[in-house]
């Protein structure tokens, strides 16, 4: 569930004062136990924590504002109706060949992931679940599929050949289908690789990311860096940097509701 402006604003806040917490102690120690200077110490926790707040409110913010977490809840139901009816041909191959595999029984929902238990059934029928999976891609997110006795099968091992036929096809097929492939002893994860932003949308965050967080880290970066001559300038500087690369990754977010 999204987390709402407030609860955004609040949770950076909360993160803000362990930072500038954390950035106090450290910079008493730093500075030697024998003599502490306080208000330096302090300036410095501030400047931490405020940076910290700053950065997660900002990336939260900008988050919400351009849709990375408020589509709309995806029904789980509605999701495994959909994988069901996508390989209901598949069931109708098995009864006409007398294998016991139904979409009812072997399509299930696993810890909220659309799960294919593929016991019982030979390899043609593999071989069009596989076929169905690829050809309705746009349709689906996240799939599994269990090759071995592991969570979601209470038979007993599927067949090499099976879990072999499907394993190569996916491993070959699954990433120019925008498919992240992740294989377990037991089971295949099909994770969308998500959609990538396009230009606009990409110096639209940058634009409205840049300023708080490049601006926060490079004053942080220059308070930090010490009273050394050019120092604060050489931190400023890096703070700079550092803030533009994070704003840059930002933006570069990926969208893997898809």
């Amino acid at each position: 569930m999204a987390l709402t402006y407030r609860e955004i604003l609040f949770l950076s806040l909360f993160i803000g004062c362990i930072f500038a917490t954390m950035g106090s102690f450290l910079a008493i120690f730093a500075g030697g136990v024998d003599d502490v200077d306080l208000i330096s110490s302090g300036r410095i926790g501030l400047v931490v924590g405020a940076t910290a707040s700053i950065v997660i409110f900002t990336y939260g913010g900008v988050s919400r504002l351009l849709g990375h977490e408020k589509a709309q809840p995806v029904d789980k139901k509605d999701t495994l109706e959909i994988l069901r009816s996508i390989l209901h041909p598949v069931e109708i191959q098995a009864v006409s060949k007398d294998i016991p595999w139904s979409v009812g029984r072997h399509v299930i929902n696993s810890a909220g992931t659309p799960t294919i238990d593929l016991h019982e059934i030979d390899i043609m029928g593999a071989d069009l679940i596989v076929k169905n999976l690829l050809k309705n891609r746009e349709e689906l997110g996240r799939v599994r599929l269990i090759i071995g006795s592991g969570r979601g099968s209470d038979s007993g091992g599927v067949d090499n050949t099976v879990a072999d036929h499907v394993t190569s096809k996916l491993r070959r097929s699954s990433s120019s289908h925008r498919w992240q492939y992740i294989e377990k002893r037991s089971n295949i994860m099909l994770r969308p690789m998500g959609r990538p932003p396009s230009r606009a949308e990409w110096f639209r965050r940058f634009f409205i990311g840049i300023i708080p967080i490049a601006g926060s880290l490079a004053f942080a970066f220059r308070d930090l860096a010490g009273a050394a001559p050019g120092a604060s300038e050489r931190g400023f500087i890096f703070g700079l940097i550092i803030g533009i690369l994070v704003t840059s990754m930002m933006a570069s977010h990926r969208d893997r509701t898809g």
